[in-house]
This record gives C-alpha cells, sequence and structure tokens, in this order.
C-alpha cells in the first residue's frame, strides 16, 4: 500500500559504501574538470577575438532578430511558470495552493535556479518562501521541488531523444558512430514512454531523501514532457535567432549542441552554466574565433536570463508586499490570515 506522502522513516540512514563514497566525490570532480575546459576554450577565444570586433557585432545585430528573442523567452518562461502547477497536480497535497501562486511561485524560483545557480539553495528559498505564504510545509515545497526537476529532465530526455533518432547521415556522432547515437536516442524514448505508461497504469510513488512523494498520473507526466521539451526548444531558439545564419544551418546538430551545452551547464554547478555553457556552444558549432557569435551569447546572456532576473525580483517583491498588507489587515479586523490571502 502507498504510504502517505509526508511519511518519513525512521530507520537510520544508510551505511556508507566505498561506491556511495566515490559518487560522492563524482559530482564535484566532473563539474571541476568542466569549468578548466571551459576556461580553456574561453581563454582561446579572449585571445583570438578583439574587443572591437565584437563591439561592432553587438551594433549590427538585427533589431527583429532581438525582437524574436524576446518572444520566444517570454515562451519559454510561459512553460517555466507552468512547472509547478502540474507539480500541485501530481502530489496533491493537502495545502491548497491556487494556480496563480504556483505559477509565480515557479517562475520566481526557476529563474533564480537558472540565473544564480544553487538551485536548492536559490530556487529552494523562492518556493519555500511563496508557498509557505499559502500554509504549505517545507515537506510540501520538497515534493515540488522534485516534480519540477522531473519536468526539466524528462523534457530534455524528449527533445535530445529525437534529436538523435532523427539525426541526418553526415552528422557528427556523440558516440563512435552515428547508429549508436540513434540506438541511444531509441532507447531514451523508449525509457520516457515507459515512465509515462508506468505511471498511468496505477498510483505510484518514489522514495527522495526519506519522503515518500507521489508521481503524476499519465495526464499530468505528458504534460509535464511537453512543458520541459517547449521550454528547452524556446530557449534553444532564443539563441539560434540571435546567431549569425551561417553557424549552425543544421538544425539537428544546433539543438543537440545546446542541449549538450546546457546539461553541461547544471552539471557544473555554475551560475546559468555561465562560461560552461558558452564553451559548448561555440565547441560544438566550431567558432571560438567569431566575434559576431561572441555578440549573440552576449545578447542571449542579457535577453533570457539577466532581464527575465529583474521580473523575477519584483514579482517576488510584489508578492511579499502584498503579504504584508493581507496580515496588517488580518491583524486589524481579526480574521485569520488564510481566509483572506486567497492566492
Amino acid at each position: 500500500m502507498l504510504k502517505s506522502v509526508d511519511h518519513k522513516p525512521r530507520s537510520p540512514a544508510a551505511e556508507t559504501t566505498p561506491l556511495r563514497r566515490a559518487l560522492r566525490y563524482a559530482g564535484p570532480a566532473i563539474a571541476i574538470a568542466l569549468i578548466v575546459s571551459a576556461a580553456v576554450v574561453l581563454w582561446e577565444m579572449v585571445t583570438t577575438i578583439r574587443l572591437a570586433d565584437v563591439e561592432l557585432a553587438l551594433e549590427r545585430m538585427s533589431v527583429v532578430s532581438i525582437a524574436m528573442a524576446v518572444l520566444l523567452t517570454v515562451v519559454g518562461h510561459v512553460a517555466l511558470a507552468s512547472y509547478d502547477v502540474l507539480a500541485v497536480r501530481a502530489i496533491r497535497a493537502s495545502t491548497r495552493i491556487s494556480t496563480r501562486r504556483a505559477a509565480v511561485g515557479s517562475l520566481v524560483a526557476n529563474v533564480f535556479a537558472n540565473t544564480l545557480g544553487l538551485p536548492l539553495l536559490s530556487g529552494g528559498s523562492a518556493r519555500y518562501r511563496i508557498y509557505s505564504m499559502a500554509g504549505a510545509g517545507l515537506s510540501v515545497v520538497g515534493r515540488i521541488i522534485a516534480m519540477s526537476w522531473v519536468t526539466m529532465w524528462t523534457g530534455i530526455v524528449f527533445v535530445l531523444s529525437l534529436s538523435l533518432i532523427v539525426s541526418p547521415p553526415d552528422f557528427p556522432p556523440l558516440l563512435l558512430d552515428r547508429w549508436l547515437d540513434r540506438g541511444l536516442g531509441l532507447v531514451m524514448l523508449l525509457g520516457l514512454v515507459g515512465f509515462v505508461v508506468w505511471v498511468g497504469s496505477k498510483r505510484r510513488a518514489m522514495r527522495i531523501r526519506g519522503w515518500t512523494v507521489r508521481l503524476p498520473g499519465a495526464g499530468v507526466a505528458i504534460g509535464m514532457v511537453a512543458a520541459g521539451a517547449v521550454d528547452l526548444l524556446a530557449a534553444a531558439a532564443a539563441l539560434w535567432v540571435l546567431l549569425p545564419d551561417d553557424v549552425a544551418p543544421d538544425l539537428v546538430l544546433y539543438i543537440v549542441t545546446y542541449t549538450v551545452g546546457l546539461v553541461a551547464g547544471i552539471a557544473a554547478s555554475t551560475p546559468g552554466g555561465l562560461g560552461v555553457f558558452e564553451a559548448a556552444i561555440v565547441t560544438g558549432l566550431h567558432v571560438t574565433d567569431r566575434p559576431d557569435v561572441a555578440a549573440s551569447l552576449i545578447v542571449f546572456r542579457i535577453i533570457y536570463f539577466a532581464a527575465p532576473l529583474l521580473v523575477a525580483l519584483a514579482l517576488l517583491a510584489l508578492v511579499e508586499i502584498r503579504h504584508r498588507r493581507l496580515r496588517a489587515h488580518a491583524r486589524r479586523t481579526g480574521a485569520a490570515i488564510g481566509e483572506i490571502d486567497a492566492p
């Protein structure tokens, strides 16, 4: 029988094995290796590209391309806002969290996590503050975070698997051969379909750090895959429209390169994948000596990371101000804040 989603076992922590100790250091080792590799690539760019050429490329950037990038950024962040809306439906918490609060909480938290790095600290803190105003406890916020990560990774797996499967014959393989790439893509896609079928067959749950978390049904799971895929594709398209026309003529190669850069940035744990993401893009597209590409990456950082961060900060401030006013009103009238704080 499925245990309560708030159940936390009292058993002692699992014994530390050599494998667990090795895995504990694997993450930092990978992050350091990625950062060092990125530093080498970026140093090559800095020493081969003149700042004046980058400034000239910035001045020559198309206003239409910038406007399209802004529009695609809005689309991507709408998808980001749906992460927690789907998560709330998946976990079915006893605490009522409205769609509007979930959308605001998701947008603010994901922008913080994507831009500032350290997602559990930055995005997790923002989520806890916003949802605690509605009476949600730490366990509910933790389960929402878990579902948000499921949404992101299922979207990445879906996009990457399709890209590998439909890769053209002249596509540079990720593995030793393009057929191995297609086989990997097929396995990933079948695994994702199997996951949706598995969670849709009956009520499921998983254990994360001692907490039992209810998994979504098939309908919500499909929505999560779609939200993650739209988020990824919109972000990739926002950069693509900013790049020079001759840099990424093969869309499949570009999508794979962007996805690999995204995953590398996540693994490196730098704020927004800063440095590591850019190094992966210019290396994958073989454009380390292009000042116009450097200009495109700078504008993409401003549009997709810096501007949404300002919006997220403003939203968080508005939520905080509204909550404080409602608390003051509740003190004056004697009403419970839960009765008037309809998020």
